[in-house]
């Protein structure tokens, strides 16, 4: 059956709300990497002239497999994927995110867990529905990065794996997971596809020692209390030495 997606934009007014300019004067702030959700990011023109009344420069970025440039999907919980160069990362005070809800703005605070402390840069969040501001950081997430430590430690001893494929379109990853087999020949490697990730069925496979995400990022982040036996996700299975031995926010908390 053919499927047809349609973005749905928000027709409301969108722009800053008294609290975030207050907050962005307060604290000197002069470059902000700007994004939105897909609801938002056609209709950023009034914020972009706040901030260019205070004096504020914009950095943007179309993310991968974003449509228009400052669009920010949840499942970009990786640094690379906004496509930002270092030079622009480092002349970001914060980013700014337009939208509502949690799970966009924390892909931006997951993006940075491998950056080292002073590095990471703060999100403040302006939702134009509620006219409210809030403020993110990677101290909301640290329990979820301890456990996800946990999980890449375990990985490196487990003998027997447990590697989740879904095959939804844009998430199905099972040619990239065989590639596990040759990495590590002195594991045993199971692989489970399924068009969703049940985690409900996972108990019925007391054999695994530790799962392998290959679907969104964010199941391997976001729901790391559902994997009993733990889970990290593909793109650090293949590096998992590497990422343990940084000296990044994930490895200090």
């Amino acid at each position: 059956m053919d499927t047809l997606f349609l973005d749905a934009p928000f027709t409301g007014k969108v722009e800053l709300c008294t609290e975030t300019i207050t907050y962005l004067k307060t604290h000197n702030i002069t470059c902000i990497g700007l994004y939105a959700s897909v609801q938002f990011v056609n209709n950023l023109d009034t914020i972009k002239s706040q901030l260019a009344k205070l004096n504020i420069t914009i950095i943007s970025s179309k993310a991968d497999r974003t449509h228009v440039t400052s669009q920010l999907l949840g499942c970009d919980s990786e640094l690379n994927a906004l496509n930002l160069s270092s030079s622009e990362f480092n002349q970001i005070q914060s980013f700014l995110y337009i939208g509502d809800g949690r799970f966009h703005p924390y892909a931006l605070v997951y993006a940075q867990k491998d950056l080292i402390a002073t590095d990471v840069k703060p999100i403040i969040c302006n939702d134009p529905i509620s006219k409210k501001h809030t403020l993110t950081d990677i101290n909301i997430i640290k329990s979820i990065l301890r456990k996800y430590r946990a999980s890449l430690m375990k990985f490196l001893v487990a003998k027997t794996i447990g590697v989740i494929v879904t095959i939804k379109p844009g998430q199905e990853h099972l040619k990239a997971s065989y590639r596990l087999e040759t990495k590590f020949p002195d594991k045993k490697f199971y692989f489970f596809l399924d068009d969703v990730v049940s985690f409900n069925q996972l108990e019925n496979f007391p054999f695994i020692d530790v799962w392998v995400n290959t679907s969104c990022p964010r199941v391997g982040l976001d729901d790391q209390e559902k994997f009993t036996k733990g889970a990290i996700n593909l793109n650090d299975a293949f590096m998992v030495r590497e990422v343990l031995s940084k000296e990044s926010v994930l490895m200090k908390i």
